[in-house]
């Protein structure tokens, strides 16, 4: 590590670009490369012609997340405080439509600034290394009820729904259990209920809380960067904030429900220590179409748009050789075979992660998507049959023709693979480093001066 200021030498590379045994290294590693114009074609002839619908789903509600997490000061650089912003977004297509103005090229600016103004966004304040909330002992035991107070929140609530909290709580059934006590370790069997959301450990006398049960705190230390943990936070708030909202619509009005569009920005998927919830989630968007169904109604579109990673790296190598307005489901096989480039590591990609199936698009435009839409399998106790079933186009043609006109109908030059409801959501949810940074770390400096 250099000191403070210290730059890093000329010809600091110089040793490892002569280094024998580096470049023995290097030659013994495989590594996926771009499709030649052969295999490009032979994957591409496997792609189908992707069916649109007449027109898109009427509503569509877009949500995004950002963090942030620095030290509150110079002096001290290893006490930091993080901030978690997500936002949701909603429109009707007429809305979104009648924002180009007629006959010219341009949108309205005082329509987009309408839509703009109906964001719903949420801070998340939370303590990172060397920061005590409230007078914990701990840093973590300070996360912990962070977290559990900022999830049990008004602010997480739509209108007269459930905060996050209780979306927990319904998720599993009206009750979460914690197997052992997150500050003194001891084994006991902790039971949550609605009024009961916060309990007293009978070995070391603190509180354990419903939250607890995420295990966000297990990447939280007194000392180090718990920039990772404010991450994990942050893909558990959106997850959970848009099941919020897809719960809200359900018991209100079920009709626009299965009229709509809900669109995050990444995999329909919980990483890290909140990920066994994927399951939960994975259930209730079922049950949400299974009551859809029973009305005689649509069910909605559940969907994750992926800007960046190993699907899309793949897809945009790949691109040259689709022909516009076809598709791919991103099976096992076929993620193993072109992506991966090794055989299985597992039996079904995502089983403690996934609640979606990817799929690689291009549009009649030429861009090129990779989306996530939730599986139509309520869970995946047998993990060899769910692994085929899930990558069957035939289970998602219920959804898949809207998708497909969703995306044709949002996409936008602006960006690479863009739509405009993420764009939208992600304005409102990003904190830039300036001024954004600068002015967090400002706020922070200024309340916790003299303590």
């Amino acid at each position: 590590m250099p000191y403070d200021g210290q730059q890093a030498g000329k010809r600091g590379h110089a040793d490892l670009i002569k280094n024998k045994d580096v470049a023995d290294f290097l030659g013994q590693c495989t590594y996926i490369k771009a499709p030649g114009p052969q295999e490009g074609e032979a994957i591409a002839d496997t792609y189908l012609e992707a069916a649109m619908a007449d027109n898109p789903p009427g509503f569509v509600a877009a949500s995004d997340s950002s963090p942030f997490s620095d030290p509150i000061s110079k002096q001290f650089p290893s006490t930091q405080v993080g901030y978690v912003k997500t936002s949701l977004i909603g429109f009707d297509m007429h809305r979104f439509d009648g924002l180009y103005q007629q006959h010219s090229n341009f949108v309205d600016p005082h329509a987009v600034a309408a839509i703009h103004n109906d964001a719903h966004t949420i801070a998340f304040t939370l303590p990172g290394s060397n920061l005590c909330y409230k007078g914990t002992a701990t840093v973590q035991d300070g996360f912990r009820l962070a977290v559990f107070e900022q999830f049990s929140d008004n602010r997480t609530r739509i209108d007269t729904g459930l905060n996050i909290a209780e979306m927990l709580l319904f998720l599993e059934g009206g009750k979460v259990k914690v197997s052992k006590c997150p500050r003194c370790g001891a084994e006991h069997c902790f039971i949550f209920s609605k009024g009961e959301e916060r309990v007293t450990c009978p070995g070391c006398q603190g509180e354990v809380f419903l939250t607890d049960a995420l295990r966000l705190h297990e990447q939280i230390s007194d000392h180090g960067d718990n920039s990772a943990a404010i991450t994990r936070f942050m893909n558990a708030a959106e997850h959970l904030q848009v099941a919020v909202l897809v719960k809200f619509m359900a018991d209100k009005n079920l009709e626009m429900l299965a009229d709509s569009a809900i669109m995050l920005d990444g995999p329909l998927a919980l990483f890290g220590q909140p990920a066994k919830f994927h399951a939960s989630l994975q259930w209730f968007y079922n049950d949400v179409f299974d009551k859809c169904r029973a009305k005689g109604l649509a069910s909605p579109v559940i969907m994750g748009l992926q800007k960046e990673g190993q699907v899309m790296e793949h897809a945009r190598s790949l691109a040259q050789y689709l022909k516009p307005g076809t598709f791919s489901v991103v099976s096992d096989a076929y993620r193993d075979k072109y992506i991966n480039g090794i055989p299985a590591l597992t039996e079904n990609f995502g089983h403690e992660t996934y609640y979606g199936q990817d799929f690689i698009f291009k549009t009649a435009a030429g861009q090129i998507f990779d989306f996530c839409l939730a599986y139509p399998l309520s869970d995946k106790k047998d993990r060899a049959s769910f692994a085929k079933k899930k990558a069957e186009p035939q289970r998602y043609a219920e959804w898949l023709p809207r998708a497909f006109k969703l995306i044709d109908h949002l996409q936008f030059d602006l960006y690479q693979s863009a739509v405009v409801p993420i764009a939208l959501a992600h304005r409102h949810a990003s904190i830039s480093l300036k001024p954004g940074g600068t002015m967090l770390k400002v706020l922070a400096k200024k309340h916790l001066e003299g303590k």
